[in-house]
């Protein structure tokens, strides 16, 4: 009996990713050929007087690193009138200093100093506050680079949807170096990219990219603004603005280049992190199913709650096999050494990101040189991910 059921578990466990990487794929390229392969800046907003002034929230602990960069790009973009608010959050290393050296000469860059450490969330609900009459706010991340029109890109679609809350832009890898890095280049493009076009064709998205996005500032401010009681505060107040029903959407000519964990210590927290971020979703967005107008957000959440089964099952079947290999004559639970099944999978994942090059060649041209790395995904990053 027992073997039968690690029997359909198996079927889901292969079945579940299979999938999932056909809807992403075909709801990716309904979203490329609908809104995406003729678009360019929209004819109402032409003149560049009519765009509005807008603010550049960054949140910064520790970042000294990048910011030289950063604060060089933030501040020389295209786009007519805006100013950039960098909110350091009691940085311990020479982030202040870095950021002061900037503040005479970039007449468009500000500084809230925070004089202790109160987290990303908290530093950002103070630079809200300090924020009146200005419609639109971004937020990037410290290490995040923007494309030169990005600011334009992330604005104009607000002008063609009234219960328009947040616009997203499109994460771009910039640092290709090792091996660990490629395959999330190849993962940012084929699951990422294409799991936002895939969920914005069917109406709500998971999440925005906490890297770069646009909000609406008095929606921002009517909902809460950002929480901190979440490990992922881009997850929650998505669901927040979502639920109030405002539209959120994913804008891919908005280029955000960014910097991805480039040893495994680094990819591991910050996965651990997103899955967190994932189970507090679970727990305090589970109220849709009690309200029918918000059956629209029903069908991105039973997703995510069959992706957390599948890496649940495929977490136990593969120790309960391990155990049982060494036990007993014939095991049980899930074989993790790759079979047939393993190279379906394999050559979904080459099918996925063959769409995904596709879609993104216009915005990363430098992209099919990560197909060799694509094999490594399901071999590597479902085990870790689950």
């Amino acid at each position: 009996m027992f073997a039968n059921y690690w029997k359909i578990f198996s079927y889901y466990i292969y079945l579940f990713p299979l999938l999932m990487s056909v809807v992403y794929a075909i709801g990716g390229v309904y979203f490329w050929q609908r809104k995406e392969k003729a678009s360019k800046l929209t004819q109402e907003v032409n003149l560049t007087e009519e765009f509005p002034h807008v603010v550049v929230l960054i949140p910064v602990h520790n970042e000294e690193e990048t910011l030289d960069e950063t604060i060089s790009n933030i501040t020389d973009l295209d786009y007519p009138s805006y100013d950039v608010l960098i909110i350091d959050d009691n940085s311990t290393d020479a982030s202040l200093q870095v950021i002061k050296k900037y503040l005479n000469s970039k007449k468009n860059l500000h500084l809230i100093h925070l004089t202790r450490n109160v987290g990303k969330a908290a530093a950002l609900n103070v630079a809200l506050e300090h924020i009146d009459n200005i419609p639109i706010s971004v937020v990037i991340d410290a290490d995040t680079t923007l494309s030169k029109d990005a600011l334009k890109q992330l604005v104009k679609p607000f002008y063609k949807q009234s219960r328009l809350g947040a616009v997203t832009g499109n994460p771009v890898v910039k640092n290709r170096k090792n091996i660990l890095e490629k395959i999330q280049t190849a993962e940012f493009a084929s699951i990422i990219g294409l799991m936002k076009r895939s969920q914005r064709a069917m109406g709500r998205v998971l999440t925005v990219s906490g890297c770069a996005t646009a909000y609406r500032t008095d929606i921002l401010k009517k909902v809460g603004g950002f929480s901190s009681k979440t490990a992922t505060e881009d997850i929650d107040v998505t669901w927040k603005l979502q639920k109030q029903h405002y539209e959120v959407w994913f804008e891919p000519q908005a280029l955000a280049y960014i910097e991805v964990p480039s040893s495994f210590g680094s990819y591991w927290k910050q996965r651990q992190r997103w899955a967190l971020g994932g189970w507090h979703l679970l727990r305090t967005h589970k109220d849709i199913f009690a309200h029918w107008e918000q059956r629209r957000l029903w069908p991105i959440y039973i997703e995510f709650v069959l992706s957390y089964i599948w890496a649940l099952l495929f977490v136990v079947g593969t120790i309960t096999w391990g155990v049982t290999y060494v036990l007993l004559d014939s095991p049980l639970g899930l074989n993790p050494i790759p079979a047939w099944t393993g190279a379906v999978l394999i050559f979904a994942c080459l099918f996925q990101f063959s769409t995904a090059l596709l879609v993104n060649s216009r915005y990363d041209r430098n992209l099919w040189h990560d197909f060799f790395y694509v094999p490594w995904y399901p071999l590597f990053f479902y085990i870790i991910n689950a």
